[in-house]
């Protein structure tokens, strides 16, 4: 069972702020958790002040006072829903302060909103949201503005049949055990010709069955193990890359939630290779669950 005692969810008192929230709270709700509430109201002051000039201190305590009204407001309002709350003003940047209290207050889920950029404008802008999952501590739910909240019924499992695509398998049938979900578990059988055959050579029909075959018996084994476990479960086998083949299911199925392994790669890894987690959090029209396999251990 994943413990959800303490539920860290920053907000910027935007729209997709508020749509985390309100997964918090209903998750907190059914694990009898708490919230811990955090907004982080600093910003790269040379950016803004290209002369090196000072911020005056009376802009920062204003800024402060004002953030910490607006933030005991939200808390009012969670604890009036039933869930105990606490709220935190940080003037770190939002990813360094969202993993400093992370740590600091042992959190056992980060919930945060995001606006699931993509093209150009995720390219400039980045993502709050993608460097939490990629840093964080512990698992990271992440909820676009449209999300329509209410109960947790169908959550679809992503799995590449590795060490990190098991403990997510098993995370996503934790969950829906708690939650009375049914689980679809997606595996995406999907060979890059281009990338295997950079001499034009084609690749023989019988060796990508033999593949496909594989991925199949494999995919049955996965959902062998979801059904022992007393939870209903469907097989879906995309032969498209992985982030689309598990959004094109999550809107098939009409899944409330995605639960996905992520590697957290930062650096020059991450560069190169890029994150199938990240991507599916862009693209999945649910909420998006990444766990890391170290992250926590179900009991």
């Amino acid at each position: 069972m994943i413990q959800l005692g303490t539920i860290l969810v920053p907000h910027d008192f935007s729209a997709h702020s508020d749509a985390a929230l309100r997964r918090a709270v209903a998750l907190a709700k059914t694990a009898k958790g708490r919230i811990h509430l955090l907004h982080a109201y600093a910003w790269p002051v040379r950016g803004v002040m290209p002369y090196d000039m000072a911020m005056p201190a009376g802009v920062w305590d204003a800024i402060r006072e004002g953030t910490q009204e607006k933030l005991e407001e939200i808390r009012a309002g969670v604890e009036k829903q039933g869930v105990a709350a606490e709220a935190e003003v940080s003037g770190q940047l939002p990813v360094e302060s969202i993993l400093a209290t992370a740590a600091r207050v042992h959190a056992d889920l980060i919930v945060v909103g995001t606006r699931g950029l993509t093209g150009l404008k995720h390219v400039v802008l980045g993502s709050v949201a993608e460097r939490t999952v990629r840093m964080a501590p512990c698992p990271v739910l992440t909820v676009k503005e449209d999300d329509a909240g209410g109960a947790v019924r169908r959550i679809v499992v992503a799995t590449d049949f590795s060490a990190g695509g098991d403990h997510a398998r098993d995370v996503g049938v934790s969950l829906a055990k708690q939650l009375g979900a049914e689980v679809h578990v997606v595996h995406a059988f999907d060979i890059p010709l281009a990338m295997v055959t950079p001499y034009e050579v084609t690749v023989p029909d019988g060796l990508i069955r033999e593949a496909r075959e594989a991925a199949r018996k494999k995919l049955d084994a996965a959902l062998a193990a979801v059904r022992q476990a007393g939870v209903t479960a469907t097989g879906h086998l995309g032969e498209v890359p992985a982030a689309p083949a598990v959004a094109d299911v999550a809107k098939e199925v009409k899944a409330d939630l995605v639960v996905i392994g992520t590697h957290g790669r930062t650096g020059l890894k991450h560069v190169l290779l890029g994150s199938v987690a990240e991507r599916t959090l862009r693209l999945a029209p649910c909420a998006v669950l990444t766990v890391k396999q170290g992250n926590h251990q179900l009991d």
